[in-house]
């Protein structure tokens, strides 16, 4: 799943900058950020994350157990 990271330029009090990560919706060719878990495969240390239209989507299809 591609994940996106934002450097802010802030720095904590340790020193460290602020560094915004979010992981991206697992649809073929969305840029939004994922908001819902699909399913997971714990053997495999994966999951399949969607944002809220692509979600929606297959929930109006009938395709989501949610």
């Amino acid at each position: 799943m591609p994940r996106t990271a934002i450097r802010t330029g802030f720095l904590r009090d340790d020193g460290t900058e602020v560094v915004l990560e979010e992981f991206l919706c697992d649809w073929p060719n969305c840029p939004n950020v994922a908001e819902h878990v699909l399913g997971a495969l714990v053997e495999l240390r994966t999951m399949a994350i969607l944002c809220s239209k692509h979600m929606a989507d297959l929930h109006e299809r009938g395709q989501c157990a949610d």
